[in-house]
């Protein structure tokens, strides 16, 4: 292994059944200056889906999407449990919010920022989602989807700073929360709504091609599988807002969403939490294990 140059572990860190034992090929960070045929061809495809998102036939807003299965007022509140459970993207970006700025467990300090934008979007649905359901129409709408996208960007730049480069990430963050938001307005403005469909389902779909085909640079990878998992069950809710609302007769699928989606962004928190550096771990199971002496 060559000295003076930076590496990381591909796929799996450690052999399961063997302890500190490493698997797989080493890697060179990819802060070397240089990018793989794979990095190119991720650009290639990005900015691709994002031509195309202005390309297709316009998409148009259906006003069916404003019916929801529970339309119930209690205590005055109209949509009571759609507007109510939004509570729990409060709770959890506070919370986020709150062990940023408590704890610092980023290789580099920058990679922080992505973050703190991600739950500050997600504190911020609360309120937008919140006022839509409260009179749901076009024009609430849009201040649902706006801190949505917020969300959506900040984590796809965090994927890329952690699994293509620190200083690609970093520097595509402000960007890509801008092309979020001027996807909204774009809706707004022309009606189309594939540009905002390509910031929210693109970029999960950018998400996993990371998850896929780039190694981390940090453990426990595998609870953005469980937040993936969680956002298309909120999804299947969302889709079966009427038939569930049916089943049980006091919750319907909305709302069943709004709880799932908040239960995702937790798993994520707790990711940041439990997760360490794979350099680290690297470093420890190339240390010199220190001898026991036998009496």
């Amino acid at each position: 292994m060559q000295t003076g140059v930076n590496w990381f572990i591909n796929r799996s860190l450690f052999d399961p059944l063997k302890t500190l034992q490493l698997r797989g090929p080493l890697r060179r960070l990819p802060e070397t200056g240089r990018f793989s045929p794979r990095v190119w061809v991720f650009a290639a495809v990005a900015v691709g889906g994002t031509i195309a998102a202005f390309l297709l036939p316009p998409l148009r807003q259906p006003q069916s999407y404003h019916q929801f299965a529970d339309g119930r007022t209690l205590a005055g509140i109209p949509n009571c449990l759609n507007v109510a459970s939004n509570a729990g993207f409060l709770v959890a970006g506070l919370l986020g919010l709150w062990y940023l700025e408590a704890y610092d467990h980023f290789i580099e300090p920058r990679e922080r920022t992505a973050y703190v934008v991600f739950f500050l979007g997600v504190c911020g649905t609360c309120f937008g989602s919140a006022y839509y359901h409260w009179a749901p129409r076009d024009t609430t709408l849009a201040w649902d989807r706006l801190p949505m996208t917020l969300a959506f960007m900040s984590l796809l730049s965090a994927m890329i700073a952690e699994r293509i480069s620190v200083n690609v990430g970093t520097r595509l963050l402000w960007p890509l929360v801008a092309a979020g938001a001027l996807s909204v307005a774009w809706w707004r403005w022309t009606g189309n709504l594939w540009p905002y469909m390509a910031a929210q389902y693109f970029s999960i779909f950018l998400i996993g091609w990371l998850l896929l085909m780039f190694p981390p640079s940090y453990t426990r990878s595998g609870d953005l599988l469980v937040v993936t998992g969680l956002y298309i069950l909120a999804k299947v809710a969302e889709r079966l807002d009427g038939w569930i609302y049916a089943l049980t007769g006091w919750i319907s699928g909305h709302t069943l969403k709004h709880l799932i989606a908040a239960a995702a962004v937790y798993w994520l928190l707790r990711m940041l939490r439990e997760r360490t550096s794979r350099a680290s771990m690297a470093r420890l199971a190339f240390s010199p294990r220190p001898k026991v002496t036998f009496y």
